[in-house]
């Protein structure tokens, strides 16, 4: 079945049930969770004061988002992997809020730093105010062969523990909550011999384990994932053009993969800070961008 991956042309779409269905409780009110999780762009790592150099209204957005969107909530936990030493890796936690508030700048890898969150509630506000939450669980650093593919690896169990406890944490609220889609936004950390190739059958996985324990959370249909290229930039990602093709491969596999084309959207990584780009993360307009085009591909599995 051909897939289609231009965003424009995305269009609703039934999805398929997938294990018991558990009916939503008539006596809380009823929102959206949408997830967010993967490496470094996903967690955040474009400086909030970049905003404010923009040419035009720079200055006014950085003010609208530093106070934030009081109706989209969020909760997150921002993780990074290190190498202190030969031989060494450690996985930590960042940032992180203990209960869901406004999205605003300041939730990426410190308070310095923003993720894809901002331009998400920048387009989700207003129309879904009080109706939408995010969860974000992500790792900078990470990779999907090491990190996120087997059950017992770093950050898989963390992040299916974390989202069960923040979707019981949304009941406890009084909400009756369902998972509507998962956005994904990694790859860099497996643009390298030995892990490239097996991108697209890792995510095969990963992806399914995902949609197998947070089933429970999706009112009894499969959970749309949506993933997004990386920068093809072979001078900073050796394989990263190989990395878009597995994920091209995986999207066409079901109806309920999604593949943003972050390369024909135009994202750019090689513009800020000047004069040394920081050609790892989006620039802060990207980033921004970014978040635009979760929330489009997103906005049609929310309740309207």
């Amino acid at each position: 079945m051909k897939k289609k991956i231009c965003l424009l042309l995305l269009a609703p779409i039934l999805s398929l049930g997938v294990g018991s269905c558990t009916g939503r409780n008539s006596n809380l009110k009823k929102v959206d969770v949408i997830l967010i999780s993967g490496q470094s762009n996903a967690v955040g790592c474009t400086h909030n004061e970049y905003i404010s150099m923009w040419d035009e209204n720079g200055m006014e957005k950085y003010e609208e988002y530093m106070i934030g969107y009081e109706g989209i909530q969020i909760v997150y936990d921002n993780w990074t992997k290190d190498w202190p030493g030969p031989n060494q890796i450690t996985f930590g936690s960042q940032n992180k809020v203990s209960d869901f508030t406004k999205v605003k700048l300041g939730q990426g890898n410190s308070l310095k730093t923003f993720g894809p969150e901002i331009g998400i509630a920048e387009r989700m506000h207003g129309k879904y105010d009080n109706k939408l939450f995010i969860i974000k669980f992500a790792c900078g650093g990470s990779c999907l062969k090491d990190d996120w593919l087997a059950k017992n690896s770093q950050m898989y169990p963390r992040l299916i523990n974390y989202v069960k406890m923040q979707m019981e944490n949304l009941k406890k609220k009084g909400y009756d909550a369902t998972l509507k889609a998962f956005c994904w936004m990694q790859g860099e950390g497996d643009s390298y011999p030995g892990y490239h190739s097996v991108y697209k059958d890792n995510l095969v996985t990963f992806v399914g384990n995902v949609r197998y324990e947070l089933q429970e959370f999706t009112g009894g249909k499969e959970l749309p994932f949506i993933d997004a290229k990386i920068n093809p930039d072979t001078s900073v990602w050796e394989y990263g053009p190989e990395v878009n093709e597995q994920k091209e491969a995986f999207a066409e596999l079901s109806e309920n993969n999604y593949l943003i084309d972050t390369v024909a959207e135009g994202l750019h990584t090689d513009r800020e800070p000047e004069p040394t780009a920081d050609k790892c993360h989006y620039d802060s307009e990207s980033e921004v961008k970014l978040g635009h085009l979760f929330a489009e591909a997103f906005e049609p599995f929310l309740e309207k």
